[in-house]
């Protein structure tokens, strides 16, 4: 497949990126590592009049560790990230995740604001335009219609939702870590919890404001323990049917005095299964507490068939990951 004709810019600082962007937000998009997007391209999923090449830009692929913890630049790839010394010390959950990106070629290439921004996927969006052509266009393509939800009533979710799910490996840890995104737009720099980045919106995964980009990556001291654990159909180039990030603190008699519990491909954006974490809380982990959590994270997240596996195997999945995570920090 060939990518369409557009216009090629290189701007050199952020803020001339954030201009060009902004001038025309719907024409116009931000290339980082290119491993999301060019595919997309290629698929005819957007066509872009013009595409700015953000590593051009100098400065931005950084790991810095300071006091108030670590401050990751958005071009950082991927591999850089996860052969980081500093990130394998304190974060080795999040070094874990940067190596169960795709494979090798995909980790050189892919970075860090890339992978957190990329596009919700679903089995009847990201296909090439002649398969598409034998429905009718979905909402994410500007249609009408959902094909993973195309009754109104399905699941008491609201028509005209768009229900492709999101499938990153960075972000389910960097929420369980409590990590926050600086974003730089034309009103300037605002710090937002990383949760507060995805909308929960498959039409519009996104909250980033017209021309806004991400300028950082700020990761709080680590406390507790973290551990990623990724289901998928290949050891390498797979996105996860299923995956969760689970960050844990202890307190001195054992107990849990706090846990993060973070799904991904099972929702419009990441998954927080609120009520286990609560459930949790002030029980010190034994098997009975693992049983119990892997049948509440079952009964809490309500995945969509939006891969060929069904929401019932992704949902059993979901709580034997969790499982799985509670067993070995046990």
């Amino acid at each position: 497949m060939r990518l369409p004709k557009f216009e090629y810019l290189k701007p050199k600082t952020l803020r001339e990126a954030i201009r060009t962007v902004a001038s025309d937000p719907k024409g116009t998009i931000a290339l980082a590592g290119g491993t999301d997007l060019l595919v997309h391209m290629k698929y005819r999923l957007i066509e872009p009049k013009r595409v700015v090449n953000l590593k051009a830009i100098p400065r931005l692929a950084y790991i810095v560790q300071g006091k108030e913890g670590m401050r990751i630049g958005p071009l950082t790839t991927l591999h850089d990230l996860a052969a980081s010394s500093p990130i394998q010390e304190s974060y080795p959950a999040l070094a874990q995740a940067a190596l169960e990106v795709g494979a090798y070629a995909h980790q050189v290439m892919g970075t860090v604001a890339g992978n957190l921004c990329q596009a919700n996927r679903c089995r009847f969006y990201n296909q090439s335009a002649f398969w598409r052509s034998a429905r009718p266009p979905c909402y994410k393509v500007g249609g009408n219609i959902c094909h993973v939800v195309p009754v109104r009533t399905a699941g008491g979710r609201k028509p005209g939702e768009c229900h492709s799910a999101y499938c990153g490996d960075l972000a389910p840890v960097l929420m369980a870590l409590d990590a926050r995104a600086r974003l730089l737009g034309q009103d300037g720099e605002r710090l937002i919890p990383l949760k507060k980045l995805y909308t929960q919106n498959g039409k519009k995964p996104l909250s980033l404001k017209k021309g806004e980009l991400v300028k950082e990556i700020l990761v709080p001291p680590p406390s507790g323990k973290t551990v990623y654990l990724k289901w998928r159909y290949r050891g390498a180039l797979e996105f996860p049917i299923v995956s969760l990030a689970l960050s844990m603190k202890k307190g001195k008699d054992g107990r849990i005095i706090g846990s993060k519990i973070i799904f991904s491909g099972i929702g419009t954006g990441p998954v927080e299964a609120v009520e286990a974490e609560k459930a949790m809380k002030g029980e010190p982990i034994d098997e009975g507490l693992i049983d119990k959590m892997s049948i509440q994270a079952k009964k809490e997240v309500s995945p969509m068939k939006t891969s060929i596996v069904s929401a019932v195997y992704k949902r059993k999945m979901a709580g034997i990951l969790l499982k799985q995570a509670l067993q070995q920090l046990l």
